[in-house]
């Protein structure tokens, strides 16, 4: 049994894909299970994967209609067999001896999950500047910690939140999988990831090569221009509202609100996007509801109410509040 499985997604990356391929089974850990999941790439990316499960044994490919990065993740761990996780984007590289490292690191600390360092990229491979990672310390935290050091950054937070420089026990994933077509899917399941944790190993080893390139999902601009925005923040008022932290979950809350206040910024040409545009407008209402049954202030029902009449007859009432 390999102890670690790592998870490739593969899309329309012909030109990345062997390097990435190439970063991963030339591990010093070479206790690994590969698992190349081509989403239906529509260039010679599924060739081109089946070529290296040829060259090594240790690589299984999955051909499946493409669904987007979540499914395609959710699809290797449904066959993944390690005890161990790890996920790689395709058009990144891993260091030859980071995988190595996070493990000796889990044996160290017997934290639950071990986050390495990244360093970005040009499409070259150069390493760049900006941004900076080089602040993160050799350091083991637990969950308070790790929410309190996310929520005080500004701009190097992926440190924390992204998928791929993590090692995780395959257990996290018994019942957890990503949210499937939404962006910013690491922001939906990193609650669930976290709220398994006693103790989180963070490396300052820079073992991750993130590549930034034009047309990625990371480069198409602002966030909250998307609905997967507020959705993703609703999510966390919910597990900082079940955790008891209100104050949080509260300006979580009132982040989505304002965020859907802005609703300029959204696509809501189709029906369904409208659809789902209430639907997380109603989400706020019982956010609010929520709250106030948990703290016991009745001034979050009168809140909830407002939301449910619409936002613009909230936006008037904090109108009036503030003046």
């Amino acid at each position: 049994m390999p102890k670690i499985s790592v998870i490739i997604p593969v899309y329309k990356v012909e030109r990345y894909l062997g390097a990435c391929v190439a970063s991963v089974a030339g591990q010093t850990y070479a206790d690994l299970e590969i698992i190349l999941v081509d989403d239906g790439s529509p260039d010679n990316c599924p060739a081109l994967c089946d070529a290296w499960a040829k060259k090594d044994a240790r690589i299984k490919v999955i051909h499946r209609p493409n669904g987007g990065l979540s499914a395609a993740r959710n699809s290797g761990l449904d066959i993944a067999v390690g005890e161990f996780i790890a996920f790689v984007d395709s058009d990144d590289r891993l260091e030859p001896d980071v995988l190595q490292k996070a493990w000796e690191t889990k044996q160290k600390t017997n934290a639950d999950l071990v986050i390495f360092n990244l360093v970005c990229t040009d499409t070259e491979n150069c390493e760049l500047l900006e941004p900076d990672y080089t602040v993160f310390p050799d350091e083991v935290i637990a969950p308070a910690e790790f929410w309190s050091r996310l929520f005080g950054l500004d701009g190097i937070g992926n440190y924390y939140v992204s998928a791929w420089n993590k090692l995780y026990p395959a257990s996290m994933f018994s019942e957890l999988r990503y949210a499937v077509g939404k962006r910013y899917e690491d922001m939906f399941i990193l609650p669930g990831i976290i709220d398994q944790c006693k103790t989180i190993a963070c490396m300052s080893y820079q073992g991750y090569r993130y590549t930034q390139r034009p047309g990625s999902i990371m480069n198409q601009g602002n966030p909250r221009n998307y609905l997967d925005h507020s959705e993703f923040l609703l999510e966390w008022t919910k597990y900082f509202t079940h955790k008891g932290d209100a104050l949080r979950a509260e300006g979580l809350l009132n982040d989505a609100i304002a965020n859907l206040a802005e609703k300029d910024r959204f696509d809501l040409s189709t029906p369904a996007q409208q659809q789902r545009y209430r639907t997380a407008c109603r989400a706020c209402a019982d956010a609010y509801c929520n709250l106030a049954h948990r703290t016991g202030k009745r001034s979050m029902l009168l809140r909830a109410a407002l939301l449910r009449l619409g936002l613009p007859a909230y936006r008037v009432f904090l109108q009036h509040k503030s003046a």
